[in-house]
């Protein structure tokens, strides 16, 4: 009997194989043969994590700034090299990927993180002054800028018309810096802008789920997400 399993689960890993899904332990064939509940990412797995931003939906907040400004803040806020999905969108927004470092002298770059969820640039312009931009999560950025609640309700009304879409939001704020130091605290940040970020989903993510369910495999989606979104038609 261990021979013949042994034999079926080699057969069964040579037919996943070929359908591009490496097994690296056998038992994990027979473990899946009594799954009834999937755990799937979102991000990259029922979606395409190729990102994308409607400029005509682009909020701004602050007076004096155009939509084109605070897409130029956001790819500001991003890596030119390296980049994760959100920084290759933001930059790729520009028609030029080195418009985000021009007339300008790079300070400080501070890269994502799950505990400040924000990236942030600190850079000199031509006249000499110093200014930060920043680029993250809502939540974060309006609690950087001590929004206000009259502030704090408008952002989450967009962000909550965004996700009825499927989008996702992505929030930009600046700040000038008198004290010419990368590590000072600067001046009081500004909440400039939000972004709707849209992901396709995969082709074939609707039809995998279904098949899934109809093996009775329950699926579950795990995401940091804002729920809203989720329910948009795949």
């Amino acid at each position: 009997m261990p021979t013949v399993l042994s034999v079926t689960m080699a057969i069964g890993s040579h037919k996943l194989a070929q359908q591009g899904a490496i097994t690296k332990r056998m038992t994990a064939i027979e473990e899946m043969a009594g799954m009834d509940v999937l755990c799937s990412d979102k991000t990259g797995t029922l979606t395409l994590n190729k990102l994308s931003v409607d400029k005509n939906l682009v909020e701004v907040f602050c007076k004096g700034v155009e939509k084109d400004q605070v897409l130029l803040f956001a790819a500001m806020a991003s890596r030119i090299e390296n980049q994760d999905a959100i920084d290759a969108a933001m930059v790729g927004m520009l028609a030029d990927p080195k418009e985000a470092r021009a007339g300008i002298r790079e300070v400080h770059f501070l890269p994502f993180n799950p505990t400040d969820k924000r990236t942030a640039l600190t850079y000199i312009d031509s006249s000499g002054n110093w200014h930060r931009v920043s680029k993250g999560a809502p939540e974060q950025i309006l609690e950087l800028c001590k929004a206000s609640n009259d502030l704090s309700k408008r952002v989450l009304d967009i962000i909550e018309k965004y996700a009825e879409r499927g989008l996702r939001s992505l929030a930009v704020s600046r700040q000038t810096v008198p004290e010419k130091t990368k590590e000072s605290l600067g001046s009081r940040w500004e909440f400039v802008g939000l972004l709707p970020l849209f992901d396709p989903p995969r082709h074939d993510s609707a039809e995998t789920i279904r098949r899934a369910l109809h093996l009775g495999v329950n699926v579950k989606m795990i995401t940091g997400n804002n729920i809203a979104p989720l329910f948009s038609p795949i």
